[in-house]
């Protein structure tokens, strides 16, 4: 229990922006309707204990290359035990350029991002989202998700603005009623 979400969130609440993983349904929604399926590089910014981790992993092609950055080394070695087979880097997202030329890519199909955009400074979201935008191949997909009270925080109601002056087309899914608290997806396509 020492490495549970909401000890991490009560421990860390500037960098753990959940107090419970994210629900089935919320996970379905994050990879729906963003080429998961076709996707050759994906990566996962934020996986905490692997909830939406394992979506991907049902979700994405058996030739597909997948890793995740974590920044929190306090649930490191919970989602390594989960998930054995994949390569997590316990990293800042910001360097994500960095990451995949670790991973011999060139460049990222699918970014899926459990990060808590809401509480992140606007330079901060600023540095991410450039690292994103910056690591994505002409037409490839970055979603994230927000809470719904999160949207309401200045940062919150910002980062929808960052989002729709980065990204060519930004959709906003309805909103997913079975998670805790109720959030919604963002599918920016670059």
């Amino acid at each position: 229990m020492k490495n549970s979400l909401f000890t991490q969130f009560l421990r860390k609440p500037f960098m753990t922006g959940a107090i419970c993983p994210s629900s089935p349904e919320l996970a379905k929604m994050l990879v729906s309707g963003v080429g998961i399926e076709t996707a050759g590089n994906i990566a996962e910014l934020g996986p905490g204990t692997g909830a939406v981790t394992a979506t991907i992993l049902q979700t994405m092609p058996e030739n597909g290359k997948f890793f995740a950055v974590e920044l929190n080394s306090d649930v490191l070695a919970e989602l390594q035990n989960r998930f054995p087979q994949l390569r997590v880097y316990n990293d800042s997202a910001a360097h994500l350029g960095k990451l995949i030329q670790q991973e011999n890519m060139e460049s990222l199909d699918l970014v899926v991002s459990g990060l808590p955009w809401a509480i992140f400074p606007p330079p901060l979201q600023d540095e991410i989202l450039q690292a994103i935008y910056d690591s994505l191949a002409p037409g490839g997909y970055f979603t994230t998700f927000a809470y719904l009270q999160g949207v309401l925080m200045p940062n919150g109601m910002s980062f929808r603005k960052r989002l729709s002056r980065m990204f060519s087309v930004v959709e906003k899914s309805p909103i997913v009623w079975r998670n805790v608290p109720p959030a919604f997806v963002y599918r920016c396509r670059k």
